[in-house]
């Protein structure tokens, strides 16, 4: 007996893209940047050779939520996330 399990698959996708990364931005979220940076240390460790990380702060950000409303805050991340 077979069954189709393309609809379980695909849930499962969804789920790990909901548990994985951020809703918004569709960037990673702390859980899996925490993994990626221990990953990337451990590696470097090994191979005797450095990592870089790159942080990305955007000042006066509650602000522009304050003063312009969540909305366009959402909206900036998107465009931010996006590049």
């Amino acid at each position: 007996m077979f069954s189709d399990i393309t609809a379980i698959k695909r849930s499962e996708q969804e789920l790990a893209q909901l548990v994985h990364y951020d809703g918004l931005t569709d960037l990673p979220n702390r859980l899996l940047l925490t993994d990626r940076i221990s990953q990337a240390l451990t590696s470097a460790r090994f191979s005797k050779r450095g990592c870089g990380l790159l942080l990305v702060d955007l000042d006066h950000f509650k602000n522009i939520n304050d003063s312009l409303g969540h909305n366009v805050g959402d909206d900036l991340l998107r465009a931010v996330a996006e590049r």
